[in-house]
Order: C-alpha cells, then structure tokens, then sequence
C-alpha cells in the first residue's frame, strides 16, 4: 500500500484539524444564537416594561391632577354657586391639559352634574362606558375606563376619580383623555427601528400604536397576540412570537400596567435575527471549505483567528448579561464582527433604556411629590377654614390665625388692622417663645412713626401688593429701608413676608409673616400659600368686625324701639288726660239736663270718641309691632261680633239714610278668639266703609261659612280703591286722595291693625275693588273652631248695677279730671274725697277709712305706682280691712296694665274709661267688703 500523499496528509491533516473546529463552531454558534435571542428576549422585555413604566406616569398625573382638584372645597358643595366654583376650577385645570376632550363631574347616580365644555345644571346627558363609573362608586378608588366612542364618535377613555365627602361618595370627577394623549407617549421613547408598540386597555381594545396609529387605533390584537394574551393569564409579563397586524412575525414582549389593567405590546422583527444567522452559517461554511484546500496551516490560523474573537464574544455576552461595558476588537472576520457590534449595540441600547427609565421614575417621583405637597397646602388651608369659622370674637380669631401660621408656616406672626379712622392697630404678636413676643412688642412699641417703604404695613395698604423675601439674600436686604433693616438686623429675621389684609373689596389691615431661629426661607410655594392664608385670615377679621356692627345697630334699634314705646306711652298719657275731664263733663251735663246743648254734646262727644280711638290706634299699632299684643282666645260666635260692632260703631252710622243691611246665618258661627279683639277688627272695617261712603250708599255685612273657614264680607258702594292702591291698603299710615278738609279723618292704621289682629287669630282680611267710584268689600277669613260659640254673656242685672253707697277715695293731679269725675260719684250717691298728690292722700287716709280709691299714675312727687304700695304696706301694718285700688291713667299699654298690678292695684283703666265698666269693677271689687254707714 502506498501510503497517503502529503497533500492528503495535509489534507487529511486540516480535515483532522478543522473538522473538530468546525464541530466546536458549529457548538458555539448555536450557543451564540441561544445568547443572542434570549438577550433580544432580554432587551425586548426591558423595553416593553420601560414603555409601560411610561404609559403608567402618564396615567398617574392624570389622576393626580383630578385627586387634586376633587379635594378642592367647592366640589363637596350641594348649592348652585359652590357647583360653579368647582365649574371655574375644572375648566382651569382642562386649560392645562389640552390632551384631555374636557372635564365632567357626575352625581353617583350617573347624571352629569357639569361638563368643562358647559355650565351647571346643564342639559343631562348619558355616561358614556357607565362600567367604570360603577367601579369607582364601589372601590371609591380611581378608575380608568375602556377606550370607546363618544356622542360625537370620538374615540377616548375615562379616568375618573371619586370625590369623597363625608365618608360618602358625593361625586365622580371624570377626565375624558384622547388616545392621542398615549400615542404621544410612545412617540416620545426611542423604538428600534422596524418595532411596533400597541397600548391595549382591559377590553383589549388597543388605544395607542407607535406605527400608524391612526389606522390601527380602537381595533382589536392579531389573533395570534390574542393567544398569547391567553397564554399570559395572570402573569405581569410575557414574551413569544406572534404576527402583528401588518403580518410581520415579530418576537413580542408583553407588559402589564400597574395603574389599570392594560397591556403594552412590544413587537420586534424576527427576520432581523434569522438574516444574521444566515449570512454566519454561509460564511462558517465557505470558510471551512477554503480552509480544508488551503490546508493545515491555513487550517490552523483560521482555527486561532476563530476561536480567539469567539471567547471574546463569550465575554462581552458575559458582560452583557451582567450589565458591564462591552468592548469590540476587530477579528477579521465580519460574521464575528457583526456579532459583537450587535452586542456592544445592544449593550448600549441596554444602558440607554436603563437611563430612560431611571429618568422616567424620577420624573414619575417628582410629580408625586409635587402632588403630595399640593395635596398638604389644600389640607392646611381647608383646616384653617374650619379653624377660623368656629369663633366670631376677635381675640379667639387672632389668636386661631397665629396658632395656624406659628410655627408651622413662620416662627412670627403680627397682625395690624385699620381702626374706623384708618389709623392702624396692632392686634396680635404672637411668637412661639412669649419672651421673644413681649421683645418684639416693645421694640415696635419704642420705634419711631412707621416708616412707609417697601416691606413695611404702610406701604402693603397703600399698594395692596406683597413683600416677600429672603433677607439673608442682599439684593433682597438692600430694598427695604433703615428702618426696617434696623429691625431685620436686631431681631435676626431670615425672611419675611408682609401682605395686605383684603376682605370683601376693603383693606382692613396687614400681616408680617417672619422667620428668625429657625432660619427657614421662603420658596414660590410659601408664598402662595401665605397669600390664601392671608385672604382667610382677612374674610375671618371681616367677620368679626360686621358681627361687632351689627350687635351694635342692634342695640341701637333696641334703643330707639325702647324710645318709641316711651314716647307713644307719654303720647297716650298726655292725650288721655285732657279727654277724660271733657267726657265726664259731657257724662255730667247730660245727667243734669239732657236737653241741655244736645247737638253741641253730639259734636263733642264725637270728637272725643274720634282722640281715643287714635290714641287707641297709635298705641295698637305700637304693640303689635313690638309683638306685646296678648290674646285671650275663647269660643265665639262670630255673629255676637258683628252685632257687637254695629252697636259699638252707631255713632258713625247714625248720621246714615239707612243702617248697614246684615246678613247672617241661622247656624252660630263658632270661631275661637279674643272677642274683644274680634270685634274690634269687624268695628275698624264697619268704621272704614262709613268714612268712605256716602250717607245714602248701602253698606252689607254678610257672614257665612265655606271650605272650613268663616267669612265676614264688608262691602259698600263708596270711592273705591285706586289699582296702584290696593296691594298697600294694610300698611301703616296709608291712605287713599282726600279731600283738603280730611273730613274722613284718621291716621291709615285702622286697616293694618285689622289686618294685624287677624293674622294673630290665624287668619287673613282680602281686600277687593274695581277701582274709584266703584265701592270696595273686605272679607275676613278665619279658621272654624270645632266646638259650638259660647253662649254670650248676659248683661249686668241693672239691679245689682246700683251698689251701696262707697267712701272713694279719688287722686289726680289734672284738676278738672279730678273734680268732674268726683261730681260724677257724688251723683252716683258715693261719699267722695279728692286729692291732688300722693302726699294729700296718704293724710285723707289717716283721716279715715275708705272702701276704694281711684288714683292716678303720673302725679307730682310720689307717684300713683308708689302710693299704691304705700296703702298695701299701711294695710298689712296696721291689719285694717283691704280697699279696692282702681289705676285711671293716660298709661293704656299692656306694660303699663301689668305694673300697676305689680304696684297693688286690683284693676287698671286707660283715660278716658268707661264709666259703667268703672263702676262695675268698683262693685265687684267691694261686694266682698260692703262699706258701712
């Protein structure tokens, strides 16, 4: 046998060689591609968690924001102007979003309260994607909704945050985000070119896709996702191979949102990663088959130039993997080459991605924090909200606003507010250490006049602007003054802040807010938050000042209420006085002779009807307004009342053709009331219509009962009431056009106190008219009593009117008063005494007993309320038998009744008094007593 030639030993050789070589090769290209697709698996995933750390930023500054807004005090109000608060906020927050289709608040019963894009209480309109709005009422935590089309087909989804009040969900504040809003978040990240990135929301739904998004936007996955998102089931992340909608095969990695339940898919070519496969297998192959002809040694280097740049692949894919720096050298050959650029590509596309992503948490940590703090200064002011709303006294205010500001805002807080006279006055100096606030004070007390520079109180209320600085800074030092610089200096102030005191359009004083132990600065933020401090501090300041008027007008209107009532009763008193002589003379002259002066006597005893009853009206009036007008109520036939009236009113109806035509049912007509103020109100009308009419126009009561209330209609055929008049008929002191001579006389109150009287009885008086010259009708509605009208009183027996002859003991100081009404008793058969002083009555007394006196109140000296109680006191000294007291005064208010009662007196009458009801009271008050001979 021949043996093997030398170029088949070196054949032989380098196929010895290299077939081994080609084996290791083969080996370590498999592991290369294994490396390459699990560090392509690797880079992939680290990109789809980056982009969705992205698309969750994104989200959560958008909730956020509304968390912000839906903590913000007008979104919990319920009334129309703290709804349009909330209204001006939202849309300002929608200005600074102009991703955002608008802002809704909706009530949790799904009606749309108000939209950014309208007004309040608009047009209600349904809630588009109601699911998550329901989610959010259940959770009362943010919710993101699917994407879905809107009423005008515009595709967006919801995010929506609960406004809680309460413990209770009172709203849902709702952002509607276009999906542009994510496709812009893709825009922003560094894809790889030929990569797809699809944002999937929990429909699976997709929102966003970083290649033609437009087209591709609100249409489901490629089926092949799909199954790979059923794959997935409840893991957060997931990489596989499917066919993206453009049917590319691509290797996908998949990442959950944390935020909501949404998906980012990110697709990368997998055509890239064969192609290089290929081309290295080719070149692996036609370099082992120009190696075998090339021979041993070409076999030998190819094996060193081979294996060397593989083991520094092996080590960047080690460095790779580890995170560290990979560096490339030059092999020579270009497979391996291209090998190792793609490492030291993906190795820093690995470090730019790690970037991206520290840079996008952070920016995720800072909103955050800018939320958190904004959320902090919203809490504080809505605490000191509610911490300057508990009082209303100025000092509890002050000392409530320097317990909010020290030490949590500054270490010093001065408050000086403008007087009525615009002088300012220091209120409060309130430092955390009361030594330090008592120097302060005194330094301030022992400066010179207030200098007017910048920084100082004057010149924030002259300017209405604010001073805020960092006096450690020097530009900051050099603006103020010497004065204020003195006063930095001395004090070690840091910063400081002085703002103008603004309530309601009124500088009403300024505020320093100082930092000096602490050393504390003041930033941006400080000094927002000082200024809305400062304006609750002034509404608060405010407050108190308008509640110290009004208790001071109050007391003012007391005291002028108070006066009114002294001058009404002195009113009353002084026109009683002079009235009750002249209607006892008349009394007495009629008794003498009653033919004597009959027409005279007529014409005075009108008149002196016509004085009391004004005196009467005026002193009505007063006490209904005063609410001092008592009422005895009783069951009562109403027609008792009107017969009543028409006899109490004959002297204004006499003078008449004919008399008023009554109708009346046969039924009572039981009503429950003050009889005497009943009749009183029917007598006002019947006197009314009789000043109104002329003697021959017909004037017709009529009562009956309808729908559970009684009617009393007044109607007459006289002037009538003026259109512009009639809504005014029942206020005081109007009156219709009269006549120059006022022959109707009156002061336009008998209407008011009818009405007034009625009202008090639970009813009402309708007045009616067609207009002057066509007459006028009254009708009065009062509530039906359920039992029957009680039976009205019979009349005093004349018999028992003619008492036994009494020793009276009569006081006043008016002597014609005095002498006709002691004439009067004279004639009644009595043994009079008169006296013109408390002084001389007390002496008559110790004269001799008596049975009863008659005094009046306003005498000279001691008065009647004195002389009462002097008798009592006499009577219980001494233990001789009680008299009968009658008050006869000018003093007729229902305050005047009730003290004379105090006083001792057993009856109170109001001059001039009924003579009959004067000497019924006298027998019955000394029935018990009967006076001896």
């Amino acid at each position: 046998m021949r043996a093997p030639s030398l170029s088949v030993r070196l054949l032989l050789v380098a196929s010895a060689a290299l077939l081994p070589l080609a084996v290791v090769c083969g080996f370590a290209l498999n592991g290369l591609l294994q490396a390459q697709r699990a560090q392509t698996q690797t880079s992939t995933m680290g990109v789809a968690r980056a982009l969705a750390t992205s698309v969750d930023s994104e989200l959560r500054l958008t909730i956020s924001a509304l968390q912000a807004l839906a903590l913000a005090e007008p979104l919990g109000a319920n009334e129309d102007s703290g709804l349009i608060d909330a209204l001006v906020l939202a849309k300002a927050l929608r200005a600074t979003h102009p991703e955002w289709r608008g802002v809704l608040l909706i009530a949790p019963s799904g009606k749309v309260v108000f939209s950014s894009e309208g007004s309040v209480a608009g047009p209600d309109g349904e809630v588009v994607e109601a699911a998550s709005l329901a989610e959010v009422i259940r959770t009362r935590q943010p919710g993101i909704g699917v994407l879905a089309p809107g009423p005008r087909g515009n595709l967006a989804f919801a995010v929506r945050v609960p406004v809680v009040r309460d413990d209770t969900v009172r709203y849902v504040l709702t952002a509607i985000v276009r999906p542009e809003a994510i496709g812009a978040v893709l825009a922003r990240q560094r894809v790889p070119e030929g990569w797809a990135v699809s944002v999937f929301d929990s429909a699976l739904t997709r929102v966003a896709r970083s290649r033609d998004d437009e087209r591709f936007r609100g249409r489901p996955p490629s089926e092949s996702l799909r199954a790979l998102l059923q794959t997935m089931k409840d893991r957060r992340e997931y990489v596989g191979t499917t066919h993206n909608v453009d049917g590319t095969e691509v290797q996908t990695a998949v990442a959950r949102i944390d935020v909501a339940p949404w998906i980012v898919a990110l697709g990368a070519p997998t055509a890239v990663a064969d192609d290089a496969l290929r081309r290295t297998l080719l070149a692996y192959g036609g370099g082992l088959l120009v190696s075998l002809l090339l021979g041993a040694l070409v076999a030998w280097w190819m094996s060193r130039s081979i294996t060397r740049p593989m083991a520094r692949l092996r080590r960047s894919a080690d460095a790779l993997g580890h995170g560290l720096p990979v560096s490339t050298h030059a092999s020579g050959i270009a497979e391996i080459d291209a090998v190792a650029h793609a490492l030291a590509d993906a190795a820093t596309q690995r470090t730019e991605h790690e970037a991206e992503r520290d840079s996008l948490l952070n920016a995720e940590r800072e909103a955050r924090t800018v939320a958190q703090a904004a959320q902090t200064q919203l809490e504080r002011l809505v605490s000191a909200s509610a911490v300057l709303s508990r009082s209303l006294e100025e000092e509890s205010t002050l000392q409530a606003i320097a317990g909010i500001i020290v030490p949590h805002v500054a270490d010093l807080c001065r408050i000086d507010l403008l007087d009525e006279h615009d002088v300012l006055e220091r209120k409060l100096t309130h430092h955390a250490d009361p030594a330090r606030s008592a120097e302060i004070a005194r330094f301030v007390d022992n400066s010179a006049a207030p200098t007017t520079g910048p920084g100082s109180f004057p010149w924030a209320i002259a300017s209405g602007q604010t001073f805020i600085g960092n006096l450690d800074s020097p530009g900051d030092f050099e603006l103020l003054d010497p004065q204020l610089r003195a006063f930095v200096q001395m004090l070690g102030i840091t910063a400081g802040c002085v703002v103008p005191l603004v309530a309601r359009g009124r500088t009403i004083g300024a505020m320093a807010i100082l930092q000096d132990r602490s050393k504390r600065r003041f930033s941006p933020a400080d000094g927002a938050l000082i200024g809305e401090l400062a304006q609750r501090a002034a509404l608060a300041l405010d407050n108190v000042r308008l509640l110290a008027r009004a208790r001071k007008a109050q007391t003012q209107a007391e005291v002028a209420s108070q006066a009114k009532d002294e001058f009404l009763a002195m009113l009353g008193h002084e026109l009683r006085n002079p009235l009750a002589p002249i209607s006892l003379a008349l009394t007495l002259i009629e008794r003498k002779d009653e033919k004597a002066f009959p027409r005279e006597r007529q014409i005075i005893e009108r008149q002196v009807r016509h004085l009391s009853r004004l005196v009467d009206d005026l002193l009505d009036i007063s006490r209904i307004v005063s609410g001092k007008i008592v009422l005895r109520p009783e069951p009562v036939d109403l027609r008792d009342v009107a017969a009543k009236a028409i006899e109490l009113t004959q002297p204004a109806l006499q003078p008449r053709a004919r008399m008023p035509r009554l109708s009346l049912p046969d039924q009572p007509v039981p009503v429950l009331g003050d009889p005497l103020r009943l009749v009183q109100i029917v007598c006002n009308l019947l006197n009314n219509a009789a000043k109104f009419t002329q003697p021959t126009d017909e004037i017709v009561l009529d009562l009956r009962m309808a729908g559970g209330q009684a009617e009393l209609s007044i109607s007459d055929e006289g002037i009538g009431i003026a259109p512009e008049l009639l809504p005014h008929v029942f206020d005081r002191f109007v009156q219709g056009a009269q006549q120059l001579q006022r022959a109707a006389g009156g002061l336009g109150l008998g209407l008011a106190i009818a009405q007034s009287l009625a009202k008090l009885h639970g009813g009402l008086i309708e007045a009616q008219s067609a207009g002057e010259g066509q007459g006028s009708r009254f009708i009065v509605r009062l509530p039906l009593a359920g039992a029957a009208a009680a039976e009205p009183e019979a009349p005093a027996d004349a018999a028992a009117i003619g008492a036994p002859t009494l020793r009276l003991l009569l006081v006043d100081d008016n002597f014609d008063a005095l002498d006709v009404l002691a004439e009067w008793f004279a004639l009644e058969g009595h043994d009079v005494r008169k006296a013109g002083s408390a002084e001389e009555a007390l002496q008559l007394l110790e004269a001799g007993p008596v049975d009863a006196g008659i005094f009046d109140i306003g005498l000279p000296g001691m008065s009647g309320h004195e002389l009462a109680r002097r008798v009592r006191e006499r009577e219980r000294e001494s233990g001789t038998r009680r008299i009968a007291l009658l008050a006869l005064t000018g003093y007729g208010q229902e305050s005047d009744r009730r003290q004379a009662l105090e006083a001792g007196f057993d009856a109170h009458f109001s001059k001039p008094a009924d003579l009959d009801k004067l000497r019924e009271a006298l027998r019955q008050l000394t029935d018990d007593a009967p006076a001896t001979a």
